[in-house]
């Protein structure tokens, strides 16, 4: 008994810095930040005044339902994008195909450069003028456009370069995935005459159901708090077009020195990204079950 007694608090001993950390870091600011949503008045007024949920009807009332709208097609685009792509290519890096093991540093690169430093380099590849890619479409006859300036074209300018930052990430992700499909079922399916689509169909993807909606997870996460790209690239605009939910943070917080709105968006922000995460969790429960 007393041995037991030992073993338990030595185990709580191991955990309790973690916790600690958590509740300090995460936790508290949590409860401070909704608890700070349901007052009114900029960053310096010293006497907040309560006002409940007229921070969360004044934030979807000025922009903010639009934000959340941007969030959700940008991320929905995000995570086509990323984790397609991201399929794709570890598939062919998985492959025998000789000198392909070589291509792997080049898709690692996007991830490790600082974002702002990429983002302004893509910023002159987008410019009106001098650009790389409006150089492309002149030089096929095609019509040119000033990309980080036309609402119909910044988001999609925007996703563009996201996807290229993070593809690599689930490039990564799906190839350590594909490594854990044992070899000698996959030698098997070809024995019994099944070809590279009907291995990946009925071998692979089965095998990797679960840790596909894990990188759909992580995805769906990076895409939700999209930000820097925004920053550098556009700062929102035009007219809104590209100001996504934690660019509205920041904007309503740190420029126009409006905590309440920003502190409201920051609590929806929140929610939607729990909300989201525990329903792919329940997925991923389902899928564990059906295995």
């Amino acid at each position: 008994m007393r041995r037991s007694r030992r073993t338990w608090a030595l185990g709580y001993a191991f955990v309790a810095p973690t916790v600690l950390l958590t509740v300090l870091f995460s936790l508290v600011p949590l409860a401070m930040l909704l608890w700070r949503s349901l007052y009114s008045g900029g960053v310096f007024d010293v006497e907040p005044r309560f006002v409940g949920l007229d921070n969360y009807a004044d934030m979807l009332g000025e922009g903010g339902a639009r934000a959340l709208g941007v969030t959700g097609l940008y991320t929905a685009g995000f995570v086509v994008l990323t984790m397609g792509a991201g399929l794709v290519l570890a598939l062919l890096l998985n492959s025998r195909a000789p000198g392909v093991a070589r291509l792997r540093a080049p898709f690692v690169i996007p991830l490790v450069v600082p974002v702002v430093a990429t983002a302004l380099i893509w910023a002159n590849m987008f410019a009106p003028q001098f650009g790389l890619i409006n150089r492309l479409l002149s030089a096929v006859r095609l019509p040119q456009a000033d990309f980080l300036s036309s609402p119909g074209l910044a988001l999609a300018a925007v996703l563009t370069f996201g996807a290229w930052q993070f593809f690599g990430q689930n490039v990564i992700l799906y190839v350590a995935a594909l490594k854990s499909v044992p070899r000698d079922v996959l030698d098997a399916a070809s024995v019994d005459g099944a070809g590279a689509w009907r291995r990946f169909a009925h071998v692979q993807w089965p095998i990797m159901r679960r840790h596909t909606l894990l990188i759909w997870v992580v995805t769906t996460l990076t895409g939700l708090q999209t930000f820097t790209q925004i920053y550098v690239l556009t700062q929102g605009g035009p007219d809104g077009a590209t100001q996504t939910a934690l660019y509205y943070v920041y904007n309503e917080g740190f420029v126009q020195f409006d905590t309440g709105r920003a502190n409201a968006m920051g609590v929806a922000l929140f929610l939607i990204s729990l909300l989201v995460t525990v329903t792919q969790i329940w997925l991923l429960g389902r899928v564990d079950r059906a295995r």
